[in-house]
């Protein structure tokens, strides 16, 4: 199990995230007069940016896919099966809320008789039970291993403009054609924007940052589309200039700006060899 009290390690990726097609992330109705009535996201300087919850999030869909797949294959790493639960089925996630309070009373009263630690008894209870994806994304009982930061734009001098607006239509879901009167507008950040993209793991096996690895080639490939209206051709980005660097201890102390750089392929070839 991981030891959520000491620091083991960390792997830091950096990439930069390009747009192929035009990119939609949303925000709150515009409070412009003359706003768009579905904003693109933006930073309090006005440039429009990737949430790092959204990258997490179709990260964490595409391997929740694969570990469901590996899970119906028996196919497991160092003895423990590989596995993905379903987070929005109260009854299906890996640690339902009544489980979670059948814990609590458990090690609760065990740590009174014993004079153990309870944080710790009850975050290897959770850690035990959790799923594939839930101990590297987290879920509601226990924090998560990686860190997506949100995505910045950096070409913004390059682009001939911030943002461009496109015509929507609302569909009547019975007729399956549109619906009269319901006509909008939305904001898209242009083909060709460039972001940063960084993601920090706390604590992984080199065989869990592979996994994660192949989400990221996914990512990489243009396979995965990021924001809103991706059925309509948007939101498809590639990632480019790939660099990884891994911290120990002793490279913390020695040399914390740099670490030791790795690459992609090492990691993948770690999971591949691990699948049982």
């Amino acid at each position: 199990m991981t030891d959520f009290f000491r620091f083991e390690n960390r792997t830091c990726i950096q990439a930069r995230l390009v747009a192929q097609t035009a990119v939609s992330v949303g925000s709150r109705v515009s409070l412009l007069p003359s706003g768009s009535d579905l904003p693109v996201i933006k930073t309090p300087d006005g440039l429009p940016f990737i949430p790092g919850s959204s990258l997490k999030g179709v990260v964490r869909s595409y391997l929740e896919r694969i570990l469901r797949t590996l899970g119906d294959a028996k196919k497991a790493v160092q003895g423990e099966r590989l596995w993905a639960c379903d987070p929005l089925d109260k009854e299906c996630c890996c640690v339902p809320p009544g489980r979670k309070k059948e814990l609590v009373e458990e090690f609760f009263l065990r740590a009174r008789q014993t004079g153990e630690n309870f944080d710790e008894l009850l975050a290897r209870a959770i850690w035990k039970e959790s799923c594939t994806a839930c101990r590297l994304f987290g879920h509601q009982w226990m924090a998560g291993r990686i860190a997506f930061r949100d995505a910045l734009l950096v070409n913004a001098e390059e682009l001939p403009q911030l943002v461009e607006v496109r015509d929507g239509v609302g569909i009547d879901r019975d007729l399956g054609s549109a619906k009269a009167s319901i006509k909008y507008d939305f904001e898209t950040v242009p083909r060709g924007a460039v972001f940063g993209f960084q993601v920090v793991v706390e604590n992984a096996q080199d065989w869990e940052v592979g996994l994660l690895f192949l989400g990221l080639e996914a990512l990489r490939e243009g396979m995965l589309p990021v924001g809103g209206k991706t059925t309509r051709g948007l939101g498809f980005v590639t990632l480019e200039d790939v660099t990884v660097r891994s911290f120990t201890v002793e490279d913390l102390l020695l040399r914390p700006e740099e670490g030791k750089v790795r690459t992609p392929q090492e990691f993948i070839d770690a999971f591949t060899q691990a699948l049982q």
